[in-house]
């Protein structure tokens, strides 16, 4: 008879065990980021914001090639790296979504030398060999008078931009003076490494946190001007596979982000270099636009 007892209460108590697993797993939301300032920002300010409202946040500091396919199969609810028009560079097969946009990090030129921060005929720069990224690096150069795009990378049909990675100087025209500059594209994930081999580097800013840290603002030439209208198509965002944006966690995070205690952390925590900017995707298709 006590045996008896012993295993229903056993039996009971493991029923009651897997109850709280599932439980605490609706409540837990998974998320994939990039190192800095992504999965810093969850870890030391939302998190606090979403345990308020009984959710666990779980943070994984995942290569960023790998992510958009992580939420794809289902392996986290959202991913934080990116950016509105490289999400669109997507081509997997299940649908993703803009949940919301949280905050714009600058791209800076960042010179190899700090003794050594004016660009010169013949220097040679070094950018990141997406397209959605080198329009950016690009438009960055031209903006500082330093060159100009060709006409004929850009395609007014459809609105796209297309780039000869393979010798990015044909697809400019160096201003007068700086004829002798050199472009080179390089993967992201080797621009602060490969800097040395360069005078300068157009490095976007999450890449520039990580591998240079303490050393960031010393190297910094120039920056982007952060006018409205670059914040809102360059701010990084949420992303969710889009049969789960009504999701109970996709709207726990979009909440949170909205929270002024972000705004506070992200301007305290990285000064100039990281900059607030909050757009609901839940009532925006930022992927229609």
């Amino acid at each position: 008879m006590k045996k008896l007892i012993l295993l229903t209460t056993t039996c009971f108590l493991g029923v009651l065990g897997l109850s709280a697993c599932q439980k605490d797993a609706s409540k837990t939301i998974r998320i994939c980021a990039s190192e800095l300032p992504h999965a810093k920002i969850l870890n030391e300010c939302i998190s606090d914001i979403v345990k308020a409202n009984g959710y666990a946040l779980e943070v994984k500091v995942l290569d960023w090639t790998l992510q958009n396919d992580a939420v794809a199969h289902n392996e986290y609810d959202a991913n934080y790296f990116q950016h509105v028009p490289y999400l669109k560079t997507y081509e997997g097969s299940v649908p993703l979504y803009a949940a919301c946009k949280a905050h714009y990090e600058k791209l800076c030129l960042y010179a190899s030398d700090v003794n050594h921060k004016t660009l010169i005929n013949g220097s040679r720069i070094e950018i990141v060999d997406d397209v959605s990224n080198i329009e950016r690096a690009l438009k960055l150069l031209e903006s500082k008078g330093y060159l100009s795009i060709n006409a004929s990378n850009y395609d007014a049909h459809n609105g796209s931009f297309t780039f000869p990675t393979d010798n990015p100087d044909s697809g400019v025209t160096w201003a007068s003076g700086y004829e002798n500059c050199e472009l080179r594209c390089i993967s992201e994930a080797q621009l602060v490494a490969a800097l040395p081999d360069f005078n300068f580097g157009v490095i976007p800013g999450n890449t520039a946190l990580v591998g240079f840290q303490n050393d960031l603002s010393s190297r910094i030439v120039f920056g982007e001007e952060a006018t409205e209208t670059t914040l809102s198509e360059k701010a990084n965002i949420i992303c969710v596979k889009r049969e789960n944006k009504d999701d109970a966690k996709t709207l726990e995070l979009v909440k949170a982000f909205q929270d002024s205690k972000v705004s506070a952390y992200i301007n305290e925590t990285f000064g100039e270099s990281v900059i607030y900017h909050f757009e609901n995707g839940l009532t925006t298709d930022f992927l229609a636009a």
